[in-house]
């Protein structure tokens, strides 16, 4: 072929590709980390635009997703009104992130509940398996992975006891995350058990060509008797085994116990993704009746890639404005976009202390580099940063001023914000607060301080590959 002919061609798939990014309205940083990569990498750069470039989601899931819209807000305006909390029982900032996350998803702040904080993994499952051992009438879980081995095997054998003795039980998996899974003995131990397992998003090369493969269901929830639940960032994974050749150390998780309404509408919730994937009716039961269990307002908050607004970036944004005093993040992936990062100064610079713990090593050199990229500008403006030592801590928890917490699953990267089903826990609850703040000082405890003079020392290289890497932290 004539070497005119391909430089011709060139072009044009540049031109169109570029066309095309325009035409989806991207973030700006978004949309230029793309043409850079088409322009240095052409090959490769349009390559990967095509698999991921667009959140594309497929044609039946969206209508589905648009049916199913109404369906959700209609079944949220029902939700009996002794549950929601009254107009004037937040505080003042707590009141204004209440507003935004009802105007965003429809779920209103709900009171009556107990919450009970699980600092470890260990704890978490062997409290889900006495609760599910303890089932009469459901079990309801949905979780990014599942991997065989140590606490998982007495999960699975829970479950299987379970579905035997007649509770209803059902089991969404992520395809991506939770693939040798599918493959294991223990997979079919609880098919042929008769508990129903979903496979969301499934992946292979066919639906790649016309549904992104990276846009992941991310959240964990597990529910039993529609009145107990639990949400956080531990996925069905002993980290005693769970990644170990990936060399960041044992993960580090925590997870919320909830006794209340919102057991129910964390199932309803994970209900409307049965829905989506398998085109089934969106029908929760009527709520239970139950007595209060406790005196913690809490709001359960789901985001996902079939909205058109970063609803859950909206939602910390909200928070992080509305602190007075302190703000105190713990991520495994601190890769924010523009509007997070000028909140995040804007607090420190208005004399709030902002401190940030992530940990010193992640399963993502990319990732490391790109968060490590955003340091300066944090620091500069005193900002504490803090890389944990004792492992990957997975943990994703904001606590603002001692009396509003954000838990739940969702990190602080664009990915959670735009790619990924998310579910997160507001609770507007000193106590609760109280007790995610001292899990917050013991990853303080095992942490070490990152000193501005120390990184602003280190090699030009590693400094220019950072920022090199940073740009490009959109497709991350």
């Amino acid at each position: 072929m004539d070497f005119s002919l391909l430089s011709l061609m060139h072009v044009i798939v540049l031109l169109a590709v570029s066309i095309r990014i325009f035409s989806r309205r991207s973030s700006h940083g978004t949309a230029l980390a793309w043409l850079l990569l088409i322009v240095l990498i052409p090959a490769v750069g349009v390559l990967m635009y095509l698999l991921i470039g667009e959140r594309r989601l497929g044609r039946l899931w969206m209508r589905r997703a648009i049916d199913l819209q109404p369906q959700i807000l209609n079944w949220a305006r029902r939700i009996p009104a002794a549950n929601v909390v009254g107009p004037g029982r937040l505080t003042t900032g707590a009141e204004s992130v209440s507003r935004l996350a009802m105007g965003s998803v429809g779920l209103p702040p709900m009171g009556g509940h107990r919450l009970q904080l699980m600092a470890d993994s260990e704890s978490s499952m062997r409290a889900l398996i006495a609760d599910i051992d303890a089932a009469r009438v459901s079990v309801h879980l949905e979780f990014y992975i599942w991997r065989t081995g140590g606490f998982v095997d007495d999960l699975v054998a829970a479950l299987v006891s379970a579905a035997q003795r007649g509770v209803t039980c059902c089991a969404l998996m992520d395809s991506l995350g939770s693939r040798p899974f599918f493959r294991s003995q223990a997979f079919e131990g609880l098919r042929h058990a008769g508990v129903k397992v979903i496979e969301v998003l499934p992946v292979n090369p066919l639906r790649a060509l016309f549904i992104r493969f990276d846009l992941r269901d991310h959240r964990k929830i597990a529910v039993i008797d529609r009145r107990i639940a639990y949400t956080g960032s531990m996925n069905i994974a002993d980290p005693r085994f769970f990644k170990q050749d990936a060399g960041v150390g044992e993960w580090v998780d925590a997870m919320v116990r909830i006794e209340g309404p919102a057991a129910w509408v964390l199932e309803a919730v994970s209900l409307s993704l049965t829905a989506l994937q398998t085109g089934a009716n969106f029908a929760p039961p009527p709520p239970p009746e139950m007595p209060a269990a406790g005196d913690s307002d809490v709001q359960i908050f789901p985001s996902g890639p079939q909205a058109s607004t970063r609803h859950i970036e909206q939602l910390l944004l909200a928070a992080i404005y509305a602190a007075r005093r302190e703000i105190v993040l713990t991520t495994p992936y601190f890769v924010p976009g523009e509007t997070l990062l000028t909140a995040l100064r804007s607090a420190a610079l208005r004399g709030v202390h902002v401190i940030l713990i992530v940990p010193e090593k992640v399963d993502s050199l990319l990732v490391r580099y790109a968060s490590n990229a955003y340091n300066d500008d944090l620091l500069a403006v005193g900002i504490t940063i803090l890389h944990f030592q004792g492992g990957l801590l997975h943990t994703k928890s904001m606590v603002v001023d001692d009396e509003m917490t954000i838990f739940g699953t969702v990190n602080l990267d664009l990915r959670s914000f735009e790619l990924n089903f998310e579910v997160s826990l507001i609770a507007y609850d000193r106590t609760f607060s109280a007790e995610t703040r001292n899990l917050q000082r013991q990853y303080e405890s095992r942490s070490r301080p990152v000193q501005l003079a120390q990184w602003r020392a280190r090699p030009k290289w590693r400094r220019l590959l950072e920022n090199a890497v940073q740009v490009m932290s959109p497709l991350l």
